[in-house]
């Protein structure tokens, strides 16, 4: 039972999108080594692609503000700087905003940010931040169900959970 991190990434890049950023880049692994990150990163690649952007930039983050302060900073450092960050996580999100701020960078005016799990870091972070939030409660519903079913004998084909975007300061818009 998951989320479906492919459209995550996609919402969060589509928003960003459609409020005028245009050089968007992905802090996460998005190799298969992490799943859900390589999703995510697929989902905003498909986004920068229907809108004719080119693709994201990208640096490898895990999931700890430490990994996110330090892909931000090797990021910058590459001289290529983004408008826009779409982090695997909010934690990874939170130590990229550190990073920006570090450089003397404004979120969002100089970059918008938005991090994925809506944790509760996420709406207390300055700026808040923008995330995509996972069905955590329906997650629980639905594994209950499928482990139950199990019990019983019967195959259920694991479902995939809608996401949702939880605008906030960071991308620059208000709630």
């Amino acid at each position: 039972i998951g989320s479906d991190n492919r459209a995550g990434g996609r919402i969060a890049a589509d928003h960003l999108i459609a409020a005028g950023r245009r050089r968007l880049a992905f802090l996460g692994d998005a190799t298969a080594h992490y799943p859900e990150f390589e999703a995510r990163f697929q989902g905003v690649r498909d986004a920068l692609a229907a809108a004719g952007l080119p693709p994201p930039l990208q640096a490898d983050a895990f999931t700890t503000e430490e990994s996110g302060h330090a892909a931000a900073a090797r990021l910058l450092a590459g001289g290529d700087r983004p408008d826009a960050i779409v982090a695997a996580s909010d934690l990874i999100a939170i130590g990229a905003m550190r990073a920006l701020a570090e450089q003397g960078l404004s979120v969002p005016a100089d970059v918008a940010v938005t991090g994925f799990d809506d944790l509760p870091a996420a709406a207390s972070s300055r700026p808040p931040l923008t995330t995509v939030a996972q069905d955590t409660q329906g997650a629980g519903q639905l594994l209950v169900d499928a482990l139950l079913a199990r019990i019983g004998g019967r195959q259920v084909a694991p479902p995939m959970l809608p996401v949702r975007l939880v605008v906030r300061q960071s991308c620059g818009a208000r709630p």
